[in-house]
């Protein structure tokens, strides 16, 4: 099996990068290395492009990268949008609802295309946007972004009351979305057709790659997608118990370095880390 044929992605927060938002020394040597060996590398995250700016700026990309959780393919070399997938109108009542229901213990953050806009800022709001490097972001009210294009919406909640605002985003029955759980205190309302592992498959299709050559690492349960379709999966030590189960394999954490162990394994023989589903 050639090094060529295969397509290693990644998810970011939690998996490529560590807590304090950076690449370790070790996975961008493992990368480069990777790459000067034929392999193929890209990233699937739930960033938006504005704050996954600098990581295109920084990681050896020059396949299309997949955004906004699956709703946006992006080409990093000539920096602009193959697809994207969008929430319906008709959809974003279903936020004003939340922020009633939820009241100001929930905040709330509408991503569109160009920027990403704080609608509602709690502390747990403002732990995430001040973790973010450098990014630029606007406070507005709903009324202020509901005529733009949203690509996604998070909200940010304490992690005991995740399952009720999942039960009552899904009570609301809004058309042309889905529900997610992308970190501890997060959980994002996309487009229907939006997903990691629907974006990679259409990666795949446009670039001429096989999917049963595919190795994904992820962490959280926006990643099951991507892992249910790709050829192999690996999830980092601190990934959620549904990640771990499904993806079969198991490496180190992100502070550990998690890509650069499994390109080692990789290296070592591909053969070995497609065996299970051979």
């Amino acid at each position: 099996m050639k090094f060529s044929d295969i397509l290693l992605v990644t998810d970011c927060d939690g998996t490529l990068l560590r807590e304090d938002k950076s690449v370790s020394d070790a996975d961008l040597a493992a990368i480069a290395e990777w790459k000067a060996q034929g392999g193929k590398f890209t990233i699937a995250t739930g960033r938006s492009l504005p704050t996954a700016a600098f990581l295109l700026d920084l990681l050896p990309l020059d396949l299309p990268v997949i955004l906004y959780n699956g709703a946006m393919l992006y080409d990093p070399i000539q920096r602009r949008p193959l697809w994207t997938a969008e929430i319906p109108p008709a959809a974003h009542a279903a936020v004003e609802k939340a922020m009633e229901r939820f009241s100001t213990e929930m905040g709330v953050e509408v991503l569109t295309p160009e920027g990403l806009y704080a609608v509602r800022v709690t502390p747990m709001i403002e732990e995430h946007l001040g973790g973010l490097v450098q990014v630029p972001y606007r406070r507005a009210d709903l009324e202020k972004v509901r005529s733009m294009r949203w690509l996604k919406v998070m909200f940010a909640l304490p992690e005991e009351k995740m399952d009720a605002l999942r039960t009552f985003l899904e009570s609301l029955d809004a058309p042309g979305v889905r529900f997610v759980r992308s970190e501890k205190f997060y959980f994002e309302m996309l487009p229907a057709m939006a997903s990691k592992g629907a974006a990679l498959s259409a990666l795949c299709a446009r670039c001429g790659i096989s999917l049963s050559r595919t190795v994904a690492i992820g962490d959280c349960d926006n990643d099951l997608e991507m892992l249910e379709v790709a050829g192999a999966g690996y999830a980092v030590a601190n990934a959620y118990p549904s990640v771990r189960a499904l993806a079969g394999r198991t490496t180190c954490s992100n502070e550990e370095g998690a890509v650069a162990a499994v390109i080692g394994e990789l290296l070592a023989g591909p053969e070995a880390v497609f065996s299970k589903n051979d």
